[in-house]
């Protein structure tokens, strides 16, 4: 099927496939209209050394900062920490504490120490906000728990900053968008089958019409009711067959109209006017060459000429009773 067929097909069918597009469309405007857009806020925190491995690493008095210390045992950890932080358990706590939103923690992209990013994906702006700062919180104190749980000493225990606070939700509308697209695009395709449908059964039906309707009638030879060749008044004359052009091998009979003639020898007395007789002269063919015969040509005798003879007479009712030669 080309693209003119398809724009013929969508012509004939306008009535289905243009209500369609508009609830198409209409379904798409409700859909955006309807569906609550999504936010996102994001946050990033950092773990530290402790107290004492910042001083056994910056030796020197009053030399106690520890972003001069990022070793790879921090990452493990701040590692560690991300996967603690998404397990059932800490997501019933921070349930408890308000936080309904969808939220993902792990390594902040391309960092190379031990940076852990918070997102937290919601609806509310306001409460998207509070509970990014709420999942931050958590994090210092589950650290802090896991180190006390593992008698961990208070000058030995990783420590967290916060490098970039809570940021301002914003709004994604991807998701959104896809909500949109299902609900317009898979409306228009339906309209679109739907019209291709209901074409495909219309002109299954157009056929399978044509295949039923009778053929045309042919007209038929006329017949001609009368005496039939017996003589027999209402049988149907035998069909006329078509005539043969005579051979030119073959001499045409002679046919001479004469009076009748009577048994008396008397012509034209039985009735006012006379009756007249059809005499039919029929000659052999001729032969095409002389046959041989003992070294000789000859042409052989022409058989006798046969005479009929048929008379029409009203008063004998289509009976002659003077026929010669049994005609």
């Amino acid at each position: 099927m080309d693209l003119g067929e398809i724009i013929s097909v969508a012509r004939a069918r306008w009535y289905i496939l243009l209500p369609m597009l508009v609830l198409a469309v209409g379904l798409g405007m409700a859909a955006f209209v309807l569906v609550p857009t999504s936010y996102q806020s994001t946050t990033t925190v950092s773990l530290l050394s402790s107290p004492a491995a910042t001083d056994a690493a910056t030796p020197g008095e009053n030399n106690d900062n520890p972003f001069l210390n990022f070793n790879g045992s921090l990452v493990a950890t701040a590692d560690f920490l991300g996967r603690s932080l998404q397990s059932t358990d800490a997501q019933a706590d921070l349930l408890k504490m308000g936080v309904t939103e969808d939220f993902e923690v792990g390594l902040a992209e391309g960092a190379q120490g031990p940076f852990l990013t918070f997102t937290v994906t919601g609806t509310d702006q306001d409460h998207l906000l509070a509970s990014t700062a709420t999942i931050a919180r958590f994090a210092q104190d589950k650290l802090a728990k896991i180190q006390s749980e593992n008698g961990v000493k208070s000058q030995d225990m990783v420590r967290m900053t916060e490098i970039i606070p809570p940021q301002k939700p914003e709004p994604q509308l991807k998701d959104k968008l896809k909500v949109v697209i299902a609900a317009g695009g898979g409306t228009t395709a339906l309209a679109l089958l739907l019209t291709f449908v209901v074409e495909s059964v219309a002109r299954s039906r157009r056929r399978r019409q044509e295949l039923a309707a009778p053929a045309p009638a042919t007209a038929a030879a006329p017949t001609t009711v009368g005496t039939g060749s017996a003589g027999v008044p209402g049988r149907r004359a035998p069909a006329r067959q078509p005539q043969q052009p005579p051979s030119p091998a073959r001499d045409e009979p002679t046919v001479q109209v004469r009076p009748a003639v009577l048994k008396n020898g008397a012509e034209g007395r039985a009735k006012p006017g006379g009756a007249e007789e059809t005499v039919i002269l029929v000659r052999p063919p001729t032969s095409p060459a002389p046959r041989p015969e003992g070294g000789a040509w000859k042409t052989p005798p022409a058989p006798p000429s046969t005479t009929y003879r048929s008379s029409e007479r009203s008063y004998h009712r289509g009976r002659n009773a003077d026929r010669l030669n049994g005609s």
